[in-house]
């Protein structure tokens, strides 16, 4: 049985079709929880490196208005190992927790905050194959209106995807 996520079922539908139709290269989730969505994405069968605090929200800024600091916190990189052992779980504030990675494919970019955001538009793109998805799940959220403009002020294009109203970013 899967374990619990956050993502609602047609979230999930939306993001497993789009990490698997992402060029060959390794997946990377910024956002983990609990590892939910991660055990999904694991089920692809390309190396899967998951980056979170396990430590909960970080840090509020201005535009983060739905998620306070220490919100997510009920959750370890030890319990999401066990969940998904063939995964690499890193521990710590990305982007400063970065370990180096083969070229990535596809990047679920779910850490619902403007400076998290902002930090995997800067540092994952050089790190990812010509083509490469980053689908940001917390894009269009009332709650998440940081995410929002984080990818509105990226400079790449952005794609809302009709099904979800989530955004697609190509690299």
């Amino acid at each position: 049985m899967a374990p619990y996520s956050v993502l609602a079922p047609a979230a999930l539908a939306s993001l497993m079709h789009y990490a698997s139709r992402a060029p060959a290269g390794a997946i990377v989730e910024v956002g983990v929880y609990q590892g939910g969505s991660a055990w999904h994405l694991a089920k692809l069968g390309r190396p899967l490196y998951l980056y979170d605090t396990f430590d909960g929200i970080p840090f509020q800024g201005a535009l983060d208005t739905g998620n306070p600091v220490g919100k997510f916190a009920d959750t370890s990189a030890a319990q999401v190992q066990a969940l998904i052992p063939q995964a690499r779980v890193i521990a710590g504030l990305f982007p400063d927790s970065l370990i180096d990675m083969e070229p990535i494919g596809f990047v679920h970019a779910d850490a619902d905050q403007y400076e998290s955001t902002k930090a995997i538009l800067a540092h994952m793109p050089a790190r990812m194959v010509r083509g490469g998805f980053i689908l940001f799940d917390d894009f269009g959220v009332p709650d998440c209106p940081g995410c929002t403009q984080a990818v509105y002020e990226s400079p790449y294009r952005v794609l809302i995807l009709g099904e979800s109203g989530k955004a697609l970013v190509i690299v």
